[in-house]
């Protein structure tokens, strides 16, 4: 592994950027030029975002420029967060191939401060990264060959230890410890290591080899648990991070076959999982650590959920999806298509069965205006939007609440990033392109600074 130390915040041949700021409203846009803008992440008071390769570091209140890196990376993508901030670091993956079981990533790990590269390194086959305390963690894979897990100090890349196992499912990194569903020795168990040595700290074969591994708490003052799920056996476990000690289980309705969502939908007040049916057509709520488990059905019915591996948000109390038209033919051309609903349904109304119920649409919207193939959610505080394309191939952003669409945006976007009731989306111009920061009840925002030749 190999690091290099160095790099300053300031180029001679920094990308030319200009923001405009609203006092009154709080809303900002940066113009930048043509396809050089990726997407946004936010961590505390700042926004990052790759701009011609380079991540730049925005003041999240007025949209200031405070630093800009001059290290260009190529990114796999555009439409997804291209960094990740962990205290006082910035991880930036450089995706360098696209493989079967993960991308060749090598990764840059800049100041949050300045921007200065701390160090980097040489690529290598990576499934997962997540960064914890001073410590990095990237995992491979693979489920029939060798899976590997390593950890690196955030601080100066040096490695910490390294485990090749036999097969990797599943990894789960916390703040002190990284939890895996692994196949060693002939055995297939779960097994925790220490974040900071590699030191084993326990090992199981009590909850299998599960597909998918999850922290979560049964209230906000409860101790997390760690959700293990095996979709083949629509099996739930549930365990403790610290000894593996088994605390309960749960089979789901053994005889229906579910959505491999390998990974089933956690919601992020610790209690809510959701499943999908594999004939789309049931969405189960699932209360792992009540008394009476399964709460509640939600159906789209006559309709099916649009996609095979269904994309489900809930947002103050409301539960969204994405559904077909009713009685459209599954082999019908997408151009031909009478679009795709946005469905919702309030999550605690009484009653075991809610149904999904299209969303309203504001009379000011053509109905030739409604029919978008609608592809990804992004659940904020108080809204959802919905990004998807129409006909025409022009890109589309929606903001619901509750059950009504408030607005409607034009242009080809990246995946929204809510900010509290704001939103931040990437759009693509003809000649420039666009940060704007908006308001999630009105659509507002501030026209942008386009200079002029």
């Amino acid at each position: 592994m190999e690091s290099s130390a160095g790099g300053s915040p300031v180029v001679a041949d920094t990308v030319p950027m200009s923001v405009r700021y609203d006092a009154t409203s709080g809303l900002w846009t940066l113009t930048a030029p043509h396809e050089t803008l990726g997407a946004p992440v936010v961590f505390a008071d700042r926004v990052y975002l790759p701009v011609d390769g380079r991540v730049t570091a925005l003041d999240r209140a007025t949209g200031r420029v405070l630093w800009q890196t001059p290290h260009r990376v190529e990114f796999h993508s555009d439409c997804v967060s291209a960094v990740l901030a962990a205290g006082e670091h910035l991880v930036v993956p450089n995706s360098h191939a696209y493989m079967t079981d993960g991308d060749m990533i090598s990764f840059a790990v800049l100041s949050t401060a300045t921007g200065d590269l701390s160090w980097s390194q040489e690529p290598e086959l990576v499934s997962g990264f997540s960064a914890h305390g001073r410590t990095l963690v990237f995992w491979r894979l693979d489920e029939e060959e060798r899976g590997t897990i390593t950890a690196v100090d955030l601080a100066t890349g040096s490695l910490r230890w390294r485990h090749d196992l036999d097969a990797l499912r599943a990894v789960l990194p916390t703040d002190d410890r990284v939890i895996a569903s692994v196949a060693a020795e002939g055995k297939r168990e779960v097994r925790a290591y220490d974040l900071r040595s590699g030191e084993q700290l326990w090992r199981t074969e009590e909850h299998g080899q599960p597909k998918s591994l999850r922290l979560s708490s049964q209230d906000p003052s409860a101790e997390p648990v760690v959700l293990a799920w095996d979709w083949l056996g629509n099996h739930l476990r549930w365990f403790s991070p610290a000894t593996g000690r088994k605390l309960g289980s749960l089979m789901v309705r053994p005889r229906i076959s579910f959505y491999g969502s390998d990974d089933p939908l956690m919601r992020a007040d610790g209690e809510s999982l959701w499943l999908t049916t594999n004939d789309r057509r049931r969405i189960d709520r699932l209360r792992p650590f009540a008394a009476w488990p399964r709460t509640r059905t939600f159906t789209p019915l006559p309709r099916r959920l649009a996609y095979s591996t269904p994309d489900l948000a809930e947002v103050a109390g409301w539960l969204y999806a994405l559904a077909c038209p009713a009685f459209e033919r599954q082999e019908t051309p997408w151009q031909e298509r009478r679009g795709t609903l946005v469905v919702a349904a309030r999550v605690n109304r009484p009653g075991r069965y809610r149904r999904l119920t299209p969303v309203h649409w504001p009379r000011a919207i053509p109905r030739s205006e409604q029919h978008i193939m609608w592809g990804d959610l992004a659940a904020g505080r108080n809204h959802l939007y919905v990004q998807g394309w129409h006909r025409d191939e022009t890109g589309r952003t929606i903001a619901v609440r509750g059950n009504r669409v408030l607005w409607q945006r034009e242009g080809r976007s990246s995946m929204a990033v809510p900010v509290d009731d704001q939103v931040l989306l990437v759009e693509k111009g003809t000649e420039h392109d666009h940060l704007y920061l908006i308001d999630g009840d009105t659509g507002a925002f501030t026209d942008p600074v386009v200079e002029r030749k």
